[in-house]
């Protein structure tokens, strides 16, 4: 009995390997209208096989290879660990077919079933990345597409690179999203069922608070408590915004190139968005009040503006603007031109996310 199921599992590793590669843009958009059924015991080699038959892919027929060769386990780019229940196939190779990079794990559901979850990403010849989710069921020996998983994880950003890593040790399940400079990370943890309950942290907080306590001294420890993205110059490429759970304290990132502050809100000063700048607004010092306009173009800081008054204490108020662009003085037709053609003051609909500490 033992070498007939021995015999059976060998068929099936063939068959599966001499299908054709298929393109994972279908698979995306079609995984969840297949049941799969599965043959013999199934540990994660054996989920992935059946995987394979119904979605042949290139990663997935390379990663069913390997796991007959005499490396079972590889701790860089190809791993098989049944014991575990995962495994993951990187393209190490710059001849390779294809670059695209796979893994799968397994966790055990408290209703006596496993969920199965296998996950992708390629960047040529356009990046994708995507995940699949199914419900094992040891009766029927079949995996069957858990629909309420598909949108797990929406990217704050639209064409934005993210990736999933899938848990070899321990049960959550992580998703990074890369922008530029900045990686914000989302923790899903396993709530007997299901990935659930995320929590998100920025990878450059730190950085991202000490350079606002640089110019904003304030006695709180973690004060930002809330992140958005906005793409106030409209290139495709968002900045960051975070704030207290308040909202009274505020501060802007260019997170393109490298993590550097554009303009804050305090108890002292206000935050105004146009179209392509942002600018922050209130007093200077004792005797000083100041706007300034921070102009953006291609998610970096392109020109400072600054519009300056003093206060005149024999007259006992403000006097006239004294105006700068990126520290030398410029007349009042010329700053005025540049405020003008910023537009109005735009009322942006930002959705904050909380972080986790």
């Amino acid at each position: 009995m033992k070498k007939a199921i021995f015999i059976l599992l060998a068929l099936v590793c063939i068959n599966v390997q001499a299908q054709k590669p298929m393109s994972l843009d279908p698979i995306q958009k079609q995984w969840t209208t297949k049941n799969i059924k599965v043959s013999g015991v199934a540990n994660i080699l054996q989920l992935v096989s059946a995987f394979q038959q119904t979605w042949p892919t290139y990663s997935g027929r390379e990663l069913l290879k390997f796991s007959k060769s005499k490396v079972p386990y590889d701790n860089a780019d190809k791993i098989v660990d049944i014991k575990n229940g995962y495994v993951l196939y990187s393209e190490d190779s710059p001849d390779a077919e294809s670059d695209e990079i796979m893994s799968a794990c397994v966790w055990n559901r408290q209703n006596g079933h496993k969920l199965f979850a296998i996950t992708f990403s390629r960047m040529t010849p356009s990046e994708l990345v995507f995940i699949c989710f199914y419900d094992y069921d040891p009766k029927t020996l079949t995996l069957v597409p858990e629909k309420s998983l598909a949108n797990l994880f929406t990217p704050a950003f639209p064409n934005y690179r993210h990736r999933y890593f899938l848990p070899q040790n321990g049960k959550s399940l992580e998703i990074n999203e890369y922008y530029g400079a900045l990686t914000i990370k989302h923790t899903y943890s396993w709530d007997g069922m299901k990935p659930a309950r995320p929590q998100t942290a920025i990878e450059q907080l730190d950085l991202c608070q000490g350079e606002f306590n640089q110019d904003y001294p304030v006695v709180v420890e973690n004060i930002f408590t809330q992140y958005a993205l906005m793409d106030i110059d409209h290139d495709g490429h968002p900045e960051l915004l975070l704030q207290t759970d308040d909202g009274e304290y505020k501060a802007v990132y260019s997170i393109y190139l490298t993590v550097s502050l554009l303009a804050a809100q305090s108890d002292r000063r206000f935050l105004r968005f146009y179209n392509g700048a942002v600018c922050h607004s209130g007093t200077c010092g004792a005797l000083c009040m100041s706007d300034v306009y921070v102009l953006l173009k291609n998610s970096c800081r392109q020109s400072t503006l600054n519009d300056l008054q003093e206060y005149d204490n024999e007259k006992e108020e403000y006097g006239d603007s004294y105006y700068t662009l990126d520290g030398e003085p410029i007349t009042k037709e010329k700053a005025e031109k540049i405020i003008k053609s910023l537009g109005e003051p735009l009322e942006p609909k930002l959705k904050w996310k909380k972080l986790a500490f």
